[in-house]
C-alpha cells in the first residue's frame, strides 16, 4: 500500500461536502449474531478474570495495580485480541476487541488501558501497512514473542510540534542509528518491550523525521519516572530518556511513495493507524463510563424521594436521566458506525468519523458523568471507600468522574483535536475544490423508518450538510493560502464542532431507524432528545463564528501576561508553589 492509494468517500466526507447520503448510514450496521456470541463469551470470561484479581478501589488508593497483572493478562491472550488463533490471539473481530476494552474499563479504566493502547496503537497496529520484508518480520517475531508495545512521541518541548528533539545519528558504519533523546506521558513506557519512536534524523545537511522501533531491553533505554495523574490511578506511563541506544535499519519505519522531507503524520495510513487506534483506550473507556453512570443514576432514583415524591417524578430529574441515555445511545452509535461500516461498505474512506469519534466520545462522556455526578450530589462526590465504612452502597462515580476527565486529554486534548480535524476538512478544497450540494438531500426513503420529529430532525441535518459545505467553501474562496486559513484556530474549532454535531445526529437517527424501524420505540424517543439538545448546541457555535465583531481576547491576553494594570486579579492569593513532597 502507499499513501497515493485513494479509497471511496465515507458518509462524513460527503456530508461535508453537502450531501446526506442516507443509502450510506442506513440500514445502520449491526454485528452478526455469531460475532455477537463470540464477543459474548470472551467478554465473560475477561470479566471472570478481573474480577478475581483486581481490587478497583484498592489499585485507587495503592495507584498500583497487582504484581503481575499485564503478565497474567499476556498469558491469556488479551495482549493479541484480533491475532489469528494459530498465532496465539483471540481472533475476535474489531467490534469484539473494542467490546473488550470496554467491558474491562467498566470494572478499572486502569487495568483496560495497556491492552488497548497496545491494540490501537502499538507495534502490530503497523504490520497491515508494512510490505513484507525486514522489519514486517522482526515485529512479527518481537509481538509473537509476547512483547507488550506503545508509542512514544510526546517531549518535553509538546505533542504536536512538527520538529523532534529526539534524534537519530546514522552511525559511522551504516548499519543503523543511534536514538537520543526525552519523551514523556508514554503509554505503556515502563512495561513495553517494544516502543515506536519518533526523532529527527540529522543527515548530512537535511533534518526529516522518522519512527523507530526501539527494544526497550537494548542498552541507552532507562524510564525516568513513573506519571501519577489526577485519575487513571497506577496507570503505566512514564517519561522516558534514550541515550545512544541502536536501533538496526531492520526496525526503521519507511513509507513507499514518502520522501524523506515529507511530513510523516500526513501519510493517509499513518493517519488511519492513530484516528482508529484512539478508538480503543478512548472511545471504549467513554462509552463504558456512559453505561455505568445509567446504572448509578436508575439505582440513586429508585432509592431517594423528596417531600414524599419519588426523585424520577420530578421534571429536571427527568431531563437529566433522559439527557444521559440520549447522549449514551449517541455515543454507542458513533462507535458502531466507526467499527462496523467497512463490513457494510468495503475500502470506505472512515478517516472523517474516526478523528471526530475522539472528541464526540470523550466529551459526551464528560458531560454525562458531570450530570451524574450533580445527580447523586454529595453522595457522587464522596469516595467509594467512604461510602462503604458508613454502610452506604460503595458507588465508585468520583473515581470514573476522574478518570472520564483524562479521556479529554489522552491522544490529544479536544480542542486540538477539532482544530486538527477541521484543517483536514479544509484541506479537501485545496488545490481543487470538489462539488458541494446546492439543495438539500430528498430523504423520502428515510420517512417510514422515523418518528415525525425524527423526520424534521433529519431534514434539518440534510439542510444544515448544505449550510456547512457552503461555510467550508466560503473560508477556503477568502484564504487562498491555506495556513492563512488554519491560523484562525477558533473558526475552525467551532467548525469541526458542527461536524461532529452534524455526524452524531445522522448516526442516532440511522441507528435508531434500525432499531425500531416502524417510527416509534424506545430509540425513536432517544433519537429525539439527542438531537434536539444537538440543535441547541449547534445554534451556539453558530452564533459564536457569526461574531466575528466579538471582543478582543487577544488583548486581554496580552494585558495580563505583561502585567499591565490586570494585577488586581490576583488579589489575596498565595503564589509562591509549595515544594514538592
Amino acid at each position: 500500500m502507499t499513501h497515493d492509494t485513494v479509497t471511496p468517500a465515507g458518509f462524513l466526507t460527503e456530508l461535508h461536502l453537502g450531501h446526506l447520503r442516507w443509502d450510506l448510514i442506513s440500514p445502520f450496521p449491526a454485528p452478526s449474531d455469531e460475532d455477537r456470541a463470540r464477543g459474548d463469551t470472551a467478554v465473560a470470561e475477561l470479566m471472570r478474570f478481573l474480577q478475581e484479581t483486581i481490587d478497583p478501589t484498592e489499585v485507587d488508593r495503592t495507584a498500583k495495580l497487582p504484581d503481575g497483572f499485564h503478565e497474567a493478562c499476556a498469558a491469556r491472550g488479551y495482549f493479541k485480541l484480533q491475532d489469528p488463533l494459530e498465532r496465539g490471539g483471540l481472533g475476535l473481530s474489531a467490534h469484539n476487541a473494542f467490546r473488550m476494552i470496554q467491558a474491562a474499563a467498566s470494572w478499572s479504566v486502569t487495568a483496560c488501558y495497556a491492552m488497548s493502547v497496545h491494540l490501537g496503537l502499538g507495534a502490530g497496529a503497523y504490520l497491515p501497512i508494512l510490505a513484507d520484508g525486514e522489519l514486517k518480520s522482526e515485529l512479527e517475531r518481537l509481538l509473537a514473542a509476547g512483547a507488550i508495545s506503545g508509542d512514544a512521541d510526546t517531549e518535553p518541548t509538546g505533542a504536536i510540534n512538527r520538529t523532534r528533539a529526539t534524534t537519530a545519528v546514522p552511525t559511522e558504519d551504516g548499519t543503523g542509528f543511534w536514538i537520543s533523546g526525552e519523551k514523556v506521558f508514554i503509554q505503556n513506557g515502563p512495561i513495553a518491550g517494544l516502543l515506536r519512536v519518533s526523532a529527527t534524523v540529522r543527515d548530512n545537511d537535511r533534518e526529516y523525521i522518522r519512527l523507530f522501533f526501539v527494544d526497550t531491553a537494548d542498552p541507552g533505554f532507562t524510564v525516568t519516572s513513573w506519571h501519577e495523574y489526577l485519575g487513571l490511578k497506577g496507570l503505566p506511563n512514564a517519561a522516558l530518556t534514550f541515550d545512544r541506544v541502536f536501533v538496526p535499519h531492520s526496525r526503521v519505519f519507511t513509507l513507499d511513495g514518502l520522501a524523506a522531507e515529507d511530513e510523516w503524520r500526513l501519510a493517509p495510513e499513518l493517519h488511519t493507524i492513530s484516528v482508529r487506534g484512539r478508538m480503543y483506550p478512548i472511545s471504549a473507556p467513554a462509552l463504558a463510563i456512559g453505561r455505568l453512570c445509567l446504572h448509578w443514576s436508575r439505582e440513586f432514583v429508585r432509592r431517594r424521594s423528596v417531600g414524599g415524591l419519588g426523585l424520577e417524578q420530578y421534571d429536571e430529574i427527568q431531563r437529566i436521566i433522559a439527557a444521559n441515555l440520549a447522549e449514551t445511545f449517541a455515543v454507542e452509535s458513533v462507535v458502531e458506525w466507526c467499527l462496523l461500516a467497512e463490513e457494510r461498505h468495503p475500502g470506505i474512506d472512515l478517516d472523517p468519523e474516526q478523528t471526530v469519534a475522539k472528541n464526540i466520545t470523550s466529551l459526551t462522556s464528560w458531560r454525562i458523568v458531570d450530570r451524574t455526578l450533580s445527580l447523586l450530589a454529595a453522595e457522587g462526590f464522596e469516595t467509594a471507600t467512604s461510602k462503604a465504612r458508613r454502610g452506604a452502597q460503595p458507588l465508585p462515580v468520583e473515581r470514573f468522574f476522574r478518570d472520564a476527565r483524562a479521556l479529554r486529554v489522552a491522544g490529544g486534548v479536544d480542542f486540538l483535536v477539532d482544530h486538527w480535524a477541521a484543517r483536514h476538512l479544509l484541506s479537501r478544497h485545496y488545490p481543487k475544490p470538489q462539488a458541494i450540494a446546492e439543495a438539500a438531500t430528498d430523504l423520502t426513503a428515510a420517512d417510514a423508518c422515523l418518528s415525525p420529529r425524527n423526520r424534521d430532525h433529519l431534514r434539518f441535518v440534510a439542510e444544515q450538510a448544505v449550510q456547512f459545505a457552503r461555510l467550508s467553501r466560503d473560508l477556503v474562496d477568502r484564504h487562498p493560502d491555506p495556513e492563512e486559513l488554519f491560523a484562525e484556530e477558533r473558526t475552525l474549532i467551532l467548525l469541526n464542532r458542527l461536524s461532529a454535531e452534524l455526524f452524531s445526529m445522522s448516526a442516532v437517527l440511522a441507528n435508531a431507524a434500525r432499531l425500531h424501524s416502524e417510527g416509534t420505540g424506545p430509540a425513536q424517543d432517544l433519537a429525539d432528545v439527542f438531537c434536539a439538545d444537538a440543535r441547541h448546541r449547534m445554534a451556539d457555535a453558530q452564533r459564536r463564528l457569526a461574531d466575528t465583531d466579538g471582543p478582543d481576547h487577544a488583548g486581554a491576553c496580552a494585558q495580563w501576561l505583561h502585567g499591565d494594570g490586570l494585577e488586581f486579579l490576583l488579589r489575596d492569593t498565595v503564589t509562591a508553589t509549595p515544594p514538592a513532597r
